[in-house]
């Protein structure tokens, strides 16, 4: 077992989370929106390990020994994404530790990449049957309906992301022209596209009838406090309780927040409109980030597939 250094004694958890935000921030110069996730990560490193009150005590019971056994818990409990999370933010923390002297030796190497095959399942959609049920559940005649009613359709409709949706401003919707503008996310490009009458629609009533009157530009706030939607994983909650209530029967392995209608608007558009149009309305920068959903096309893949050599048809 390591012996934490004399300086994390007196430590509290709290005061360590913000010492390592700070470090993170300043000295590795890691994007404010990955330090939000990697502490989440790190919430169920310090709960697995007690929580212990003190840093003190948190190192004290780290080793390889116990550090691997977490990993392989971690492992048997969570899928390759959340592992790959896991892992990352495992590795920062401990060099952080290293580094400002909370541990006499780095354990960061001991934490392995959790490596994926690029393009090797296929995309996992939540079916239209899903998205339907989703829709039709929600209760339009109180103000938490029309804003999650207006969330849903801009997923369901544009195949956004999260982020782009927490992060549109009412200047983005261009009422006279019947366009609405996304900002970019994830080093993706920026995404134009026509208002459709269902979602204009289902944005004005929420900004008419719904929204809390706030100086703020972003158009979705919170119920409570009128505050913008800062946490990056405060909408796909959102979508996980509205598909608990309406009952849907999601598939196993498909995601119940905004991957999961990320991943059907773009199974739906592929095949029935130019790929080079796909890949703009996803937004990548790079096509072959798109080239997965081709996969899912199985009917055009089943054309284009060669009889196999002396079997009959």
């Amino acid at each position: 077992m390591l012996l934490p250094t004399a300086d994390s004694a007196e430590i509290t958890l709290l005061a360590l989370r913000e010492q390592y935000v700070h470090y993170s921030l300043t000295i590795r110069s890691v994007c404010a929106e990955t330090v939000k996730m990697r502490l989440i990560s790190l919430d169920r490193l310090f709960d697995y390990f007690g929580p212990p009150p003190t840093a003190a005590e948190l190192f004290g019971r780290i080793s390889h020994t116990t550090l691997t056994a977490f990993l392989l818990d971690y492992a048997a409990r969570y899928g390759p994404g959340s592992r790959q999370n896991m892992h990352s933010a495992c590795r920062g923390f401990l060099r952080f530790a290293y580094e400002e002297q909370f541990m006499p030796r780095d354990l960061s190497a001991l934490v392995p990449t959790v490596r994926r095959q690029a393009m090797a399942e296929l995309p996992k959609a939540l079916p239209d049957a899903c998205i339907s049920a989703l829709e039709d559940s929600i209760d339009r005649s109180c103000p938490a309906g029309r804003r999650d009613a207006a969330i849903v359709c801009l997923l369901s409709t544009y195949g956004v992301r999260g982020a782009q949706i927490r992060r549109l401003c009412l200047e983005h919707i261009d009422w006279h022209n019947e366009r609405i503008h996304f900002p970019a996310a994830k080093r993706g490009r920026p995404i134009e596209q026509h208002l459709t009458v269902k979602a204009g629609n289902r944005l004005a009533d929420y900004i008419t009838n719904g929204r809390p009157q706030s100086p703020l530009p972003e158009v979705f706030l919170t119920l409570t406090t009128a505050a913008a939607l800062t946490y990056s994983s405060y909408l796909s909650k959102l979508i996980h309780r509205r598909l608990q209530r309406a009952e849907a029967s999601v598939p196993e392995g498909v995601s119940r927040g905004t991957h999961g209608l990320r991943h059907a608007f773009a199974v739906r558009m592929t095949g029935q409109v130019p790929f080079k149009d796909v890949v703009d309305m996803l937004g990548h920068r790079d096509p072959s980030s798109t080239m997965i959903y081709a996969k899912a096309d199985v009917q055009t893949l089943q054309q284009a597939a060669l009889p196999w050599p002396g079997v009959s048809s």
